[in-house]
């Protein structure tokens, strides 16, 4: 019994919003809710300054993942 021969991959599904697409822009909102929400949580906590400031740099990069996806998107349209 042979089998089948493999299909050819392409990138007709994927790839098409490219590098800054709809899940980058996902992650971008996780991290930039996350990092700020768990700063002010720590800030609130008393947490020390270092894991407070890592936080809001994980928020920071969050919310400038998500402007990039944005403007990329806008660009597009």
């Amino acid at each position: 019994m042979r089998r089948p021969p493999a299909k050819a991959v392409g990138t007709s599904g994927r790839g098409r919003s490219g590098p800054l697409g709809s899940r980058m822009f996902v992650l971008g909102i996780c991290a930039s809710v996350g990092g700020i929400a768990g700063a002010i949580r720590g800030v609130a906590d008393g947490v020390g300054l270092l894991k407070v400031l890592g936080l809001l740099a994980v928020g920071v990069l969050g919310v400038t993942l998500t402007a990039g996806c944005v403007v990329s998107y806008a660009g597009k349209r």
